[in-house]
């Protein structure tokens, strides 16, 4: 059994590590670990990897795992963090024309997903979040069926990872 205590780095952001990770790939040395959102936020679990190489995770605080995370590294193997995709609700402003609308709708939205509770990603012109049942989809369509002309709101499935800090909420 691997334990993993500490994240080495990531594919994405590293890269030596990104370098390394072709490498062992082009020679079948790498192994992944697939793991849920929900679970990238635990202290402490047991996984085994795609080749079934059993891997302990044992963190003191919140690791923040994330996607093509390595955790594992020596001459022979690497294992990295693949985490599974999801169902989200995709709200895409398709105006900004009308400014007097735009500001409120924003507010509204924001309000109508703090009550949430979820982690959101906002890129340029999109707010994603993760859904828990379908129902709610169709909740966000009804909501905000007036603003039609300035949005769409679909789901989606992907590998979501929050924006920084949106994931932190207490009352």
């Amino acid at each position: 059994m691997i334990t993993v205590n500490q994240i080495l780095g990531n594919i994405k952001t590293d890269s030596n590590l990104r370098k390394k990770y072709d490498y062992m790939l082009k020679n079948s040395l790498c192994e992944k670990v697939v793991i849920t959102r929900m679970e990238a936020e635990k202290l402490r679990m047991r996984k085994s990897t795609d080749k079934k190489t059993d891997v302990a995770f044992i963190f003191e605080h919140n690791p923040n795992l994330r996607n093509d995370d390595v955790i594992f590294m020596d001459d022979n193997k690497m294992i990295m963090l693949t985490l599974e995709s999801e169902s989200v609700a995709i709200i895409t402003f398709k105006s900004y024309e009308d400014k007097e609308i735009i500001f409120p709708l924003s507010v509204k939205i924001g309000h109508s997903l703090g009550n949430l509770h979820r982690p959101i990603k906002v890129t340029k012109n999109q707010v994603i979040f993760p859904l828990q049942a379908e129902t709610e989809l169709e909740m966000l369509k009804k909501m905000f069926s007036s603003y039609d002309k300035f949005l769409d709101i679909q789901s989606g499935n992907m590998i979501f990872e929050p924006d920084e800090g949106s994931n932190i909420h207490e009352h």
